[in-house]
């Protein structure tokens, strides 16, 4: 009898994929490519894969059911593989959306690089929704620019407006006042619209850093580069930070933020982080930035508070942060945070490091975390060698719930890794609101164990408690190529 295969969906906008410029003047002769890691949630089944590549008209262009090399697209379980585009002779040249589908539970994240501009950052994907926030938007600041994709995910057509809005405390920046912008959007069934702030539609925003609120007729997926363009080629300065849109899924009045970093120096440059706080609701909302340092740090923590008018935003720059204390938050700083609001509020994060790479600089991002899961997936994991450089990943994970987590994890080589050792982490404690490192250059196994180089593959975060809520995020960096990417666990829920 022959099996019926039914599908699982994950939908999520592919920025830019295969040889496309996207800039023909400022990015002339550089090519954008994408991979999509997939990883099986499922211990005993395999999963097999499909992926539907649309144009962004909404029309169907490629279907992906097969690897590269013509063998079944088909992740093992608890394993993953990766769809690497360029690999595919049939697929054109071009920009696409995707919605990746399963027989399994799966779960994915997206790599998109321009090597000969020295950009790269991962991104997941988002649950669909009709209100989306971008907390970080930039124009004419700094070198950054930045372009949102929207993806329309319904079979109808979907119209709206995109709102670009600028604190008023933003005007030290550069010229006086603030700015707003409102642009209508059109978007065909299943189909994807971009915005670029570089763009001369966008030179009313002056000097802008700010946030977008898009307000959609049906429901959407997001996701936005911030692109510092400093000029032409792999040259000192340009960085990518790749992010997903939030909403209301995203929102709570606890967040937390794993990775946090105030120049924080060592032999692969300096790492400063800055945080945005989007106030999600019609309240004002009245804030608590918690810091606390990593338990391999010196000891630290220190309080921001902060008052937000609605569908207003505030960034707290780390390194010039004044705390409630009229204390800076030190130096060497290395450590996570956990932000209490009266109402519900969404934040993300950005980190930069402009003297890593022999100084070409590195950027990367992530999404606050509103809720934990006893169960996380990690598709993509690397301790590789690439080019002039390799692929090396630590892992942050942080207890969101109010009691002790105890959890393993489960390390698992792709089938195409050179390297097959499989490993495990057992009986992790963490308490509540606490943080811990996992770094693949570190002894992180049991018994002392070294993830090997060569090794590529995922990881399964597991506590045997329904009632843990953890969270974890995972940065990849490639000096040797100028690049670092960044990307959040997938969270699991069980039955």
């Amino acid at each position: 009898m022959k099996k019926i295969i039914q599908f699982s969906f994950i939908l999520f906008t592919i920025i830019v994929s295969l040889t496309i410029t996207i800039n023909t003047i400022a990015l002339s002769g550089g090519t954008w490519v994408s991979g999509i890691k997939i990883q099986n949630l499922n211990p005993t089944e395999d999963a097999t894969i499909q992926i539907e590549l649309r144009q962004p008209n909404g029309n169907l262009k490629s279907t992906i059911s097969t690897l590269s090399d013509g063998s079944p697209l088909i992740a093992p379980p608890n394993k993953s593989v990766e769809v690497y585009l360029p690999s595919y002779s049939t697929i054109e040249s071009g920009q696409y959306s995707a919605v990746v589908m399963a027989s399994t539970e799966i779960g994915s994240v997206v790599t998109t690089t321009n090597y000969p501009y020295g950009f790269a950052d991962s991104y997941n994907s988002m649950e669909p929704n009709s209100s989306v926030y971008v907390p970080y938007v930039y124009h004419n600041h700094n070198y950054y620019s930045t372009e949102i994709f929207i993806q329309n995910t319904t079979d109808k057509l979907v119209t709206g407006n995109i709102t670009f809005t600028e604190p008023s405390s933003s005007s030290s920046y550069g010229d006086s006042g603030s700015h707003t912008k409102t642009v209508p959007i059109n978007i065909e069934p299943y189909g994807t619209q971009s915005f670029d702030t570089s763009s001369a539609d966008f030179s009313d925003l002056g000097w802008f850093i700010g946030s977008a609120k898009i307000e959609a007729s049906g429901d959407i997926t997001v996701v936005a580069n911030q692109t510092r363009l400093v000029g032409s080629g792999d040259i000192k300065g340009n960085v990518l930070i790749s992010a997903r849109g939030l909403s209301s899924n995203d929102a709570g009045t606890k967040i937390i933020l794993p990775s946090l970093y105030k120049n924080f120096s060592g032999s692969s440059g300096t790492w400063k982080s800055g945080i945005t706080v989007v106030n999600s609701s019609s309240q004002e909302a009245d804030v608590t930035i918690n810091f606390y340092s990593d338990p391999d740090s010196p000891s630290f923590s220190g309080i921001k508070t902060l008052s937000i008018a609605p569908d207003q935003s505030v960034e707290v720059y780390l390194p010039s942060t004044i705390l409630d204390t009229s204390n800076l938050i030190p130096d060497q700083f290395k450590g996570f945070a956990v932000i209490i609001s009266n109402v519900p509020i969404i934040a993300t994060v950005q980190h930069t490091n402009y003297a890593a790479a022999n100084g070409y600089g590195v950027a990367v991002g992530y999404a606050g975390f509103s809720k934990g899961s006893p169960k996380i997936s990690l598709p993509s994991l690397y301790r590789w060698p690439s080019g002039a450089g390799v692929w090396i990943s630590g892992i942050k994970i942080q207890n969101y719930g109010n009691n002790i987590a105890t959890f393993n994890i489960t390390f698992a080589a792709d089938p195409d890794s050179i390297s097959h050792i499989n490993g495990t982490k057992t009986n992790i404690t963490l308490d509540t609101n606490k943080a811990i490192e996992l770094y693949f250059g570190n002894s992180i196994l049991d018994g002392g164990g070294y993830i090997p180089s060569g090794w590529k593959g995922s990881a399964l975060i597991e506590s045997a408690s329904s009632d843990a809520q953890l969270v974890a995020t995972v940065i990849h960096t490639n000096y040797g190529r100028h690049v670092a990417t960044m990307y959040t666990g997938n969270p699991i829920f069980l039955p």
